[in-house]
């Protein structure tokens, strides 16, 4: 009885506790609330003393709006609005101090240049180029522009207004079929009442200074449509599920995209269209697409017997030649009509892409378009059987569109995954120079409220957009009561990284021209891209050693690039002096032949016998002259080990930056990624600390120290700079 009497009093006691604590956040959270009109005022005071208060505000609306939503998780969640209330304390005191400076004259918030929203940008190279005005001028000046925000569906519209003050200035939503011709089993025609709402949306996006993306999802396909035509209905992985091949689907969409980009086609803030999301072709076999693979086959090896030898087959006709799947999995037997059937597919998958492209040009001709693939079908064996390959989609694109992650993690080895981002970013400019955009940036883990640090935030967008992304929007801006959502824990929940976000917009805005120097470097090593060498691969050993291989070249301090098989067969020579082929066996004989014109170095990670054979596996008895670095199996996957034998060997050769990063001793530091680039105004400098724990890093100029201003912040350095763990800075130095 005692005892039972004991657990009743224990369990009060605990609810009590929890009730005192929950009642603590509320109280804390309306403390916060009430202040905010005191901030304001001050900041409006501020603000007509002619500075420009683009910096507080996003610190301000940050504070404004997810007051509210922590007060409507304290019921529902009481750790997580403790943990919103922390959040928002730390905004708070930060924003306090930072005013108080700035009345008592002590502090000057920087000047940004903003995007009129009155001209939609046009691209040069890798930028989005657009007329920018600043805070108390009237004067235009047309900069490189970088637009970052949220997606993608109802919530990023409904907050168009909140965006500028948020430091943000680009978002993402989508329509597709059946908002315009219905989901049922009557045929309709289309309805334009929902087009009529995305023009109201872009009117407010014009008036707010924000640029959208829209996503014109053909996956929101009709039902109907399947009714109508039953060729439609085939099993298919991933977001599109109608058959791809059948003309009636094909021209279907024509007239989609027809109706819905007409009326909006001249608007200023349309900043662009994405034509897919999260694109894959895999099919189970239809009619349309054998006609289409044995046509592809027959300009390829003119006669079935050419084909035959090519292969190791003994077919009799093209016609008795079936698309290698297996329900939807890939059938690798006979390995050469798999290796001729990924081609063709990345080919056909391109040209259907191309039809929507056309379409949606033949209305608006200068409206660019992107695809929303997944950045790491392009490189790995096993997504081979996706269709997807960077350099036909740059034939049909204007913009090199990706969805890829940069996830927070523990280190392993480092704190966030930027090494396959930043890589295929890398590939997709070296396939196309023009801007990279991520239109669904993965940060933040779905289902998750692990903790983000804000710095990831802002170094992996920063980083992203050294490596040439000029535009992104981030998964995702909603917020939902339900764990098992997968909208659930993201940035609507976090308003240090909400902060941070909207914070290295500005950043960027600001050293737009330094960070477009960056991205402008030209390639100083290209590393061997061969869709033959996946394919023929065993055991994943080319793109394994591709991307360590990768991580080695960032940390030897030297801009890296990618040249193609598909480039190389179209007589595309290597950019860059230097070649790595990371263990890649297989090239194409059309590639090959290019190759030998190169007169760059070629470097063999990891042996003597690699391009040996050909896209069919037959061998080549024609070799390259080129250098071997030597390493066992188990060593090539070490990227230290790769490290120190590929950063001394371009250092020999020249291939180094002006100034010299090394550690207080001397040393080079390998965890640190580095770039510079030479401009009229002086040496920019990037550099990004990857280790875990802080470094002490010293820059020189032939064995002697230099002075340094970081642009962002207007501080002369000399000596030593201390970089926490995930910290860039951005320098210019005097040339």
């Amino acid at each position: 009885m005692h005892r039972t009497l004991l657990i009743i009093a224990c369990v009060f006691c605990m609810v009590c506790v929890a009730s005192v604590a929950i009642a603590d956040t509320r109280t804390d959270l309306q403390v916060i609330k009430l202040s905010l009109p005191t901030i304001k005022t001050k900041l409006d005071r501020i603000k007509a003393s002619g500075q420009d208060i683009s910096y507080p505000m996003v610190s301000y609306t940050v504070l404004e709006n997810f007051v509210d939503y922590a007060l409507t998780d304290v019921d529902t969640n009481a750790t997580l609005a403790a943990t919103e209330l922390s959040e928002l304390q730390t905004i708070k005191s930060d924003l306090d101090q930072q005013i108080a400076q700035a009345l008592a004259g002590s502090l000057v918030f920087p000047i940004l240049p903003r995007w009129t929203g009155d001209t939609r940008p046009v691209i040069s190279g890798g930028s989005f180029m657009a007329p920018t005005i600043t805070f108390g001028s009237d004067c235009r000046e047309i900069r490189p522009v970088f637009f970052t925000g949220f997606g993608h569906f109802g919530q990023v519209r409904a907050d168009m207004e909140k965006w500028p003050n948020y430091g943000i200035n680009m978002v993402q939503f989508e329509i597709g079929p059946w908002s315009l011709y219905g989901d049922g089993t009557e045929i309709n025609p289309p309805d334009l009442t929902p087009v009529q709402s995305i023009k109201a949306d872009l009117d407010r996006a014009q008036k707010a200074g924000v640029a959208v993306n829209l996503l014109i999802s053909p996956h929101y396909f009709p039902a109907w449509m399947k009714a109508k035509y039953p060729e439609l209905v085939k099993s298919r992985s991933g977001f599109i599920a109608f058959c791809i091949h059948a003309p009636s689907g094909q021209e279907f969409l024509k007239e989609y995209i027809t109706e819905l980009i007409t009326p909006i086609k001249n608007h200023p803030a349309l900043h662009s269209i994405c034509l897919t999301n999260e694109p894959v072709n895999i099919e189970e076999p239809c009619e349309y697409a054998t006609a289409a693979f044995h046509t592809w086959l027959w300009k390829r090896h003119v006669s079935v017997d050419l084909l035959n030898r090519r292969w190791g087959t003994n077919y009799a006709s093209f016609d008795d030649i079936t698309i290698p799947i297996s329900g939807l999995s890939a059938v690798t037997t006979p390995m050469g009509r798999w290796a001729d059937y990924v081609r063709w597919n990345q080919e056909y998958f391109a040209g259907w892409h191309k039809i929507l492209a056309d379409a949606v040009h033949a209305v608006a001709p200068n409206l660019p378009v992107h695809a929303k693939v997944q950045d790491w079908t392009f490189g790995n064996k096993s997504q081979m059987i996706c269709g997807n390959d960077p350099y036909l989609y740059a034939g049909i694109s204007q913009i090199n569109g990706n969805d890829g992650s940069n996830y927070y993690v523990d280190p392993s080895p480092y704190f966030n995954e930027w090494l396959g981002c930043y890589m295929y970013a890398d590939l997709q400019r070296s396939m196309k120079d023009a801007p990279v955009f991520n239109s669904e940036n993965h940060m933040v883990g779905d289902y998750s409220l692990e903790t983000v640090l804000w710095r990831h935030m802002r170094t992996a967008l920063w980083q992203e957009a050294i490596h040439g992304q000029s535009a992104t929007t981030l998964w995702v801006w909603e917020r939902s009561g339900t764990p098992d959502s997968q909208i659930y824990g993201h940035y609507m929940y976090r308003p240090l990284c909400t902060k941070a976000v909207g914070i290295v917009n500005c950043d960027l805005n600001r050293a737009a021209k330094e960070v477009t120097a960056l991205q402008s470097l030209p390639e100083q090593v290209d590393l061997l891209y061969s869709t033959s060498s996946l394919i023929w691969d065993t055991g994943n050993e080319y793109d394994y050693l591709t991307m360590r291989a990768y991580n080695a070249l960032v940390f030897s301090k030297v801009r890296t690039g990618f040249i193609s098989e598909r480039q190389l067969e179209d007589g595309i020579l290597p950019k860059a002096p230097v070649l790595v082929v990371p263990n890649a066996k297989h090239l194409s004989n059309a590639a090959f032949a290019t190759l030998k014109n190169y007169t760059g170095r070629i470097i063999y990670l990891v042996n003597s016998s690699l391009l040996a054979y050909d896209e069919y596996d037959k061998p080549r008895s024609e070799t390259l002259n080129a250098t071997v670095l030597s390493f066992t199996s188990a060593s090539a996957a070490n990227i230290t080990a790769l490290y120190k034998v590929l950063s001394p060997q371009l250092i020999s050769w020249g291939i180094k930056p002006k100034i010299t990063m090394t550690d207080t001793a001397g040393n080079q530091l390998m965890a640190v990624e580095y770039l510079e680039a030479s401009t009229a105004d002086g040496i920019i400098v990037d550099m990004c600390n990857y280790y875990d724990g802080s470094v002490n890093v010293r820059l020189s100029r032939d064995g002697e120290p230099v002075t340094a201003v970081d642009v962002l912040t207007g501080e002369t350095v000399t000596g030593i700079i201390t970089l926490e763990t995930l910290e860039f800075r951005l320098l210019k130095i005097a040339n």
